[in-house]
């Protein structure tokens, strides 16, 4: 993908923390921002994992710090927040990826999967906005990405929707900021075929956007030429 210019975005110099950045989604969102000159603090409850996209930011010229957080457990954020702000003072943007995911059919969905869907990814959007709204500069976003059109099963339907109504919350009790959600079509699958998504996510975050708040943005991601025994593979390298 071409870079996109710096000057048209606005993101050079601007602190954008970036949650679930050691793979899929988070991870090629984070790689974006420091193309675009953001320095990018990497969130993920897997240090390693932070440490090595971190890494992968740096060597693309910008300037990024790991940290280790789980986002739905809620001393966690509060420590994450109190790093962030002791070392970089506000924040211009967050990137919350949502992590969880269930592909058990709904009639045998058990309650240790279904409270972890809600943690993971209802919990988690609920404490970032929480803690987020609090540490961003003025005129600062929120972007959301929520799970995958491609779940349709009603419990992860209902996740989604409740993620939704967050957003639409938020925007209402804080019109200063810009809290926008981003809804990819599939799961993450390679960063080379998941850029359609990472572009969505820029574009919320740069200046271009600053009138557009509350908006769900549905981004279809093409279908790479891989065979799908090889997906769960790409998930599951950082």
């Amino acid at each position: 993908m071409g870079l996109m210019s710096r000057d048209l975005l606005g993101l050079e110099g601007r602190i954008v923390m970036v949650t679930g950045a050691g793979r899929g989604f988070g991870r090629a969102i984070a790689h974006g921002y420091g193309r675009n000159g953001a320095t990018v603090i990497a969130v993920d409850p897997d240090v390693e994992l932070a440490t090595a996209v971190a890494s992968e930011v740096e060597a693309l010229g910008a300037t990024a710090i790991p940290i280790r957080g789980d986002m739905s457990v809620v001393l966690d954020v509060t420590s994450t927040f109190e790093k962030v702000e002791e070392l970089f003072g506000l924040l211009d943007g967050i990137v919350h990826v949502t992590a969880a995911e269930s592909k058990t059919p709904f009639v045998e969905l058990m309650e240790s999967e279904w409270y972890d869907l809600m943690s993971q990814d209802v919990k988690s959007s609920l404490y970032v906005l929480q803690q987020g709204l609090r540490h961003l500069a003025g005129g600062g976003f929120v972007t959301i990405v929520l799970p995958p059109e491609a779940r349709l099963e009603p419990h992860t339907l209902s996740v989604r929707k409740a993620v939704e109504g967050l957003i639409e919350g938020a925007t209402r009790t804080f019109p200063g900021v810009r809290v926008n959600g981003v809804v990819p079509s599939r799961d993450p699958v390679s960063e080379e075929h998941d850029q359609p998504l990472v572009r969505a996510a820029l574009g919320l975050g740069s200046m271009v956007s600053e009138g557009i708040r509350g908006a769900l943005l549905s981004v279809q991601l093409p279908e790479p030429p891989m065979p799908p025994e090889l997906y769960e593979l790409y998930r599951e390298v950082p």
